[in-house]
């Protein structure tokens, strides 16, 4: 494989890396929350008043946690929304011309698959505590937007633990894509979303 020329790739601009390195930021917070405050309120072994082992561990660490995942998800929507505006309206620039155009349809793919997901599941997830009526987030009520349907509330939020699995799978192949970019490839391409750059666009 030939690597991409030592030319001026086109990079993307100083806002759109920021917007995607935000969200890179808050996904690798967000996902380990979610896990672990699942694992404490459903799985975890702990006792109840009387003494006894229960499943599920629902105290003031387990109340933050839930809290930190409500907050960070709604934090991600908005970043997301944001930054497909500005993708939407300021354009992007275009694919290096060294990559071949299957691997250029099939990052395209990936990135709005990730982008429909990073929306998509959130306004799940609010779906779901709508329903439930657990919109306490750090002793702040949050609006509903539903009736309370506790069995409603629990067939969305299956739907949204699929839907982060499916996310997690896209940005580890997004992630994979980037490694094999940078060192089988050996080409420029995931400079065009590091932090600083001093290549022109």
């Amino acid at each position: 494989m030939t690597p991409s020329k030592p030319y001026d790739i086109p990079i993307y601009s100083t806002a759109a890396r920021h917007y995607h390195w935000w969200v890179a930021a808050l996904i690798a917070i967000q996902f380990p929350i979610g896990l672990y405050m699942v694992y404490r309120g459903e799985e975890m072994v702990g006792v109840n008043d009387k003494g006894e082992p229960v499943k599920g561990v629902w105290d003031a660490l387990t109340g933050t946690l839930y809290s930190s995942h409500k907050i960070i998800g709604l934090i991600i929507l908005l970043v997301v929304l944001l930054r497909l505006g500005y993708r939407l309206t300021q354009g992007a620039p275009r694919s290096d011309p060294g990559v071949p155009p299957a691997l250029i349809g099939i990052s395209h793919l990936v990135h709005w698959l990730i982008y429909v997901l990073l929306i998509v599941v959130p306004i799940g997830g609010y779906l779901g505590i709508s329903y439930g009526n657990y919109l306490d987030i750090f002793g702040v009520q949050f609006p509903a937007l539903t009736p309370e349907n506790k069995d409603m509330s629990e067939e969305i939020f299956e739907y949204h633990e699929l839907g982060a699995k499916i996310l997690l799978a896209l940005v580890t192949l997004h992630i994979g894509g980037a490694l094999y970019h940078k060192y089988i490839r050996k080409d420029r391409v995931v400079e065009r979303m590091l932090p600083k750059k001093n290549m022109v666009a």
